[in-house]
């Protein structure tokens, strides 16, 4: 079966997206014999001197996404698994615009806009760069698990993220403005009390072709960085997907699904003058 997945360069393309945050991730079958040790073997042994710091983080729980008979509801879409308490490791780069986490069943590569570096032109960088940077980097985790010890890596799914904040004053002012950017978003007409809308919190899940995977988008009323940072639309879309050998997704065919479902949607959902604002090199 042939999956159809549009090449990069027919993406919908922005000079200046919102995007403050991409994440490719990789889950695979938990590895017996890791130990939190071997996070700082990694980064020493693995890892060239760019990548000056680590810090020990929460665990996070495996979740796959399901489908037909074998999804689940009530709580949520994605179905979570309990595994004994481990630790998280994030390995973070000298210029802050980088970070690893591992554990015994992940490896998460974030790209993060820092705010020494908001305003230089041309920062955020194209899937086209993030995504060779991953394998690279993946590739000497996965030599590294061999050396370790550590059984060869069976993975199960892929994940790829992207993060945006569209800031208080840039196309919105108010809450009820929010549809203005967002036309898929709508509030109850009312005179109720004199009530108006104050706050979103929502999340939208699409199912990406014949059981592919799945895309998560949130729409949230935020503050960036404190309770006093600047107010924000936080539009969080996630698409996640397991690998599936009788389609032929592995994790790189399944980064692509995910990147090309994400660019597309984000395009999509937002209007013509978002479009223009952010520098769609199409209108």
């Amino acid at each position: 079966m042939t999956i159809n997945i549009p090449k990069f360069e027919d993406l919908p393309k922005y000079d200046s997206p919102p995007v403050v945050e991409t994440v490719l991730g990789i889950q695979f079958e938990p590895l017996i014999s890791y130990r939190s040790a071997h996070a700082g073997w990694y980064w020493k042994n693995y890892l060239d001197e760019k990548w000056g710091s680590i810090k020990e983080v929460p665990f996070l729980q495996d979740q796959f996404e399901l489908f037909g008979d074998k999804k689940k509801w009530g709580s949520g879409i994605g179905f979570s698994v309990e595994t004994i308490p481990a630790s998280r490791h994030q390995i973070i780069r000298t210029d802050n615009t980088r970070m690893l986490q591992i554990q015994n069943s992940r490896f998460i590569y974030n790209w993060k806009l820092t705010d020494g570096n908001k305003k230089k032109k041309g920062l955020y960088p194209s899937y086209e760069k993030i995504e060779p940077e991953f394998h690279q980097l993946f590739d000497s985790f996965k030599k590294f698990s061999i050396d370790s010890g550590n059984e060869e890596l069976n993975i199960n799914q892929w994940e790829v993220t992207y993060v945006n904040y569209i800031e208080k004053g840039q196309l919105w002012e108010t809450v009820a403005d929010w549809p203005d950017i967002l036309p898929w978003l709508s509030f109850p007409a009312t005179d109720v009390m004199q009530q108006k809308p104050d706050g979103v919190n929502t999340e939208l899940l699409l199912m990406i072709g014949e059981n592919y995977g799945r895309l998560h988008v949130t729409a949230q009323h935020v503050r960036i960085g404190s309770d006093k940072g600047p107010e924000a639309i936080s539009l969080k879309l996630t698409a996640r997907g397991p690998i599936n050998d009788e389609l032929g997704i592995d994790y790189r065919t399944g980064f692509k699904i995910g990147h090309a479902s994400i660019v597309q949607s984000f395009h999509s959902m937002i209007s013509k003058e978002a479009r223009v604002f952010w520098g769609f090199k199409g209108e």
